[in-house]
């Protein structure tokens, strides 16, 4: 019989409990509860109980073997004014069946279909680049990964629509995320200064993307585009998504597509930019099996420094750096009683630092430790950038390859100095961000 006893963890403050800590020192907290209190602990916020699972096992046991019992927690269901009942935030039946609907826009062959606009547009920003020019490395590839997101989903090449989108996405997501720390929430429909902000930015997507999906269906032949797949996407039944259905898969699929692969090169060059043997190393493997030319999907298995460069920036920078699940009813974890509507926090930034599995400096950058069968030899859930069980992430082979092609594209041309005052510091929000950007110089390879 599990124990109704709670799982160790702080106290907290008597009305907040642990609400401060999480939303000033976020990362450190989930670090510090699981370093002092064990591989599950507990903690409140406000009168909300919440557990933090941190050993692989635990997690598997959330993510796989009892996922059907879990739900998406309350933090995530806060983006549904933006995402709807897209694959991020819906559940059960309907969840099931948009997937159904959109897995064959992500099968490996059409992934690799996409490479050739990824490499098109990453050449187009280095023409726009010159030695000594000072850029932000965040900015510059966030705008880059959107406007490939942009291209391989809307089929949209104007580059006025996609900063107007991209303006209006980050501007409602901000504003939902500032929501995740308040003690009491009013709800949107409550006219304050902030709520009005959101709904005229969540209002202006939605207008943007239905005239995408309008664009969609009046083509007489359908697109390469994502949207034009889920257009035309059928279920066994014959029935196809509804607009609504449509545009929050869209809002979706661009989230998912853009936000976190323009993130794992952000730090991946921070990260290379301070580590100057690892980014020789990488610059010795393009030499030698690229030459100088774009890298093509084919050339991929052939760059293994360059995944696990990859791989290890998604360590130690996880993108999503923390997913939550919810209990529809009473359950066991680690030995104890979880009741029906409790949280199950599990953090990437925590699982990624255990020495147990990545050694005595597990915050050390160090992407050879990838090169001998580590990932074959630490448990499944010891590492899991892109979540896992049934709703890992549909885009993480889109993800990996988009990762890889943009960095051995743009770094065979430039390489990255930190500037000297730069301040390099995190801010986790619905993904891990840099907080003031990452500002470098370019210098020609």
């Amino acid at each position: 019989m599990p124990s109704n006893a709670l799982p160790p963890g702080p106290r907290g403050s008597l009305l907040g409990g642990s609400l401060r800590d999480f939303s000033t020192h976020r990362l450190d907290f989930f670090v510090r509860v699981a370093r002092e209190y064990g591989d599950l602990a507990s903690f409140r916020f406000g009168p909300r109980r919440l557990f933090l699972a941190s050993h692989p096992d635990l997690i598997e046991q959330v993510l796989v073997t009892d996922a059907k019992h879990y739900i998406k927690h309350f933090g995530a269901r806060m983006y549904k004014p933006v995402l709807g009942n897209g694959l991020v935030t819906s559940e059960g039946d309907f969840w099931l069946r948009q997937r159904r609907l959109s897995q064959p826009a992500f099968l490996k062959a059409r992934v690799l279909s996409y490479a050739p606009v990824m490499s098109d547009l990453t050449r187009a920003m280095l023409a726009r680049w010159h030695p000594g020019q000072h850029i932000n490395v965040h900015e510059e590839f966030s705008r880059l990964t959107s406007a490939i997101a942009l291209k391989t989903l809307f089929g949209l090449d104007d580059a006025g629509d996609r900063e107007e989108f991209v303006a209006s996405l980050r501007e409602a997501f901000d504003l939902l995320s500032a929501r995740f720390g308040d003690l009491v929430r009013t709800p949107l429909w409550v006219p304050t200064p902030r709520n009005r902000r959101t709904t005229r930015a969540i209002a202006h997507l939605y207008r943007v993307v239905d005239g995408f999906i309008a664009q969609g269906r009046a083509r007489k032949e359908p697109g390469d585009d994502l949207l034009s797949r889920l257009v035309a996407a059928r279920d066994d039944d014959g029935s196809q998504m509804t607009d609504t259905q449509l545009r929050e898969e869209a809002m979706t699929l661009y989230l998912a597509g853009h936000e976190t692969t323009a993130l794992t090169l952000t730090w991946s060059w921070y990260l290379l930019s301070t580590h100057p043997a690892a980014e020789a190393r990488l610059a010795e493997e393009w030499a030698r099996v690229l030459g100088g030319r774009a890298p093509a999907p084919d050339d991929l298995p052939h760059l293994p420094y360059t995944d696990a460069v990859i791989t290890e920036a998604m360590r130690v920078y996880p993108p999503v750096y923390l997913i939550g699940r919810e209990a529809t009813c009473d359950l066991e974890l680690g030995g104890y009683r979880v009741k029906k509507g409790t949280t199950i926090f599990m953090s990437q930034w925590v699982s990624h630092r255990d020495p147990r599995y990545f050694g005595p400096d597990p915050d050390a950058f160090r992407p050879e430790r990838w090169l001998d069968g580590l990932a074959k030899r630490i448990p499944k859930y010891a590492y899991y950038p892109f979540g896992g069980g049934p709703r890992v992430c549909i885009g993480n082979t889109f993800a990996l390859m988009e990762a890889a092609i943009l960095l051995a594209t743009v770094g065979q041309r430039y390489r990255f100095t930190l500037d000297p005052n730069a301040v390099i510091e995190t801010s986790p929000q619905i993904t891990l961000l840099p907080t003031y950007g990452i500002p470098a110089t370019l210098a020609l390879r």
